[in-house]
């Protein structure tokens, strides 16, 4: 215990102070953590739930998740390697699209694993 102005603390305000400075960056660090873990459930996903009939196999196996940690939040990307991926994203009404079908259906249970990861309902 540290005896500081008169009060008792459990834990010294320096330990504390410490602990909020290093709070974003440990936040940070499982926020990617969860990104990263959630990069393979998208990639798997879109493989496969993708409607199209493979002909070379190429744009199934382009499909790409990606966790980036940046300076100041997480970016996770689906995107197509093949070089035709946007057409089967944007031709015939959007019948063949995976990327935005496959971000819909885990965008829920992201924000719910984020809110869980720092205490909230």
């Amino acid at each position: 215990m540290a005896n500081v102005g008169g009060l008792q603390w459990q834990i010294p305000p320096s330990v504390l102070a410490n602990n909020v400075d290093n709070y974003a960056e440990r936040l940070l660090d499982a926020v990617f953590g969860l990104a990263q873990l959630f990069q393979a459930r998208l990639e798997s996903f879109a493989k496969a739930n993708a409607g199209w009939t493979d002909r070379t196999g190429n744009a199934r196996q382009g499909l790409t998740s990606l966790a980036v940690k940046e300076a100041t939040g997480v970016v996770l990307y689906l995107f197509h390697a093949a070089t035709y991926g946007i057409w089967l994203e944007v031709k015939n009404a959007g019948r063949y699209a995976i990327i935005l079908r496959t971000l819909e259906a885990h965008y829920q249970p992201f924000i719910a694993a984020i809110k869980q990861l720092i205490g909230g309902r």
